[in-house]
């Protein structure tokens, strides 16, 4: 459920690029206090909270969004991804995940589980024109192909929410690393 301050109940429905059925039901909610629900939830759920305080005539406006008990979650560590199911929600999505994963010529492999999809990025070519070096694959690749799936006009709040960690910079380049990295330190 999305909590909203505005118009009272709204329904959404529509089709994302890759072709998955969203229903989005909204509900409005006075504007103080609205994000106090997804505030405490944070303590004990896994989820995010933006919000910008900044205000500036015709340009900015002040706004929150957050939401707790995501599906999905991306992880990765060097060339390696997961893609794991965290509810129901997440079960039912893994299957169109990893039906557009299996498309991309840039992975070494791929394995689909209930409740994972996970697999290996091949390494990069070795030559390009440095204006291409983002394009290169990498964990990119797997974010890019999920935007694609997802991505509809019709919810401009629909995104990937997260944090990218500084090794993702090793994804670019083949970097000699001068510190010993955690084993389970994710990138």
């Amino acid at each position: 459920m999305t909590l909203i301050a505005g118009p009272e109940r709204q329904i959404l429905e529509y089709r994302t690029r890759g072709g998955i059925a969203v229903r989005r039901e909204t509900t409005a909610v006075p504007v103080a206090g609205a994000i106090d629900p997804v505030l405490a939830a944070l303590d004990q759920h896994r989820g995010v909270l933006l919000a910008s305080s900044y205000e500036y005539p015709g340009r900015y406006t002040r706004w929150d969004i957050g939401f707790v008990d995501p599906p999905l979650q991306l992880v990765a560590r060097e060339r390696d991804f997961a893609i794991d199911a965290l509810n129901d929600r997440g079960r039912v999505l893994l299957p169109a995940v990893a039906t557009r994963l299996a498309h991309l010529d840039a992975l070494a492999g791929l394995d689909a589980a209930a409740d994972r999809v996970s697999g290996t990025i091949a390494p990069p070519r070795e030559r390009f024109a440095e204006e291409d070096r983002s394009k290169q694959r990498s964990v990119f690749t797997i974010v890019r192909a999920l935007v694609d799936l997802f991505y509809s006009a019709e919810d401009g709040p629909l995104g990937l929410y997260g944090a990218f960690g500084y090794d993702l910079a090793f994804q670019f380049e083949p970097i000699a690393y001068r510190l010993t990295r955690e084993p389970a330190k994710r990138d």
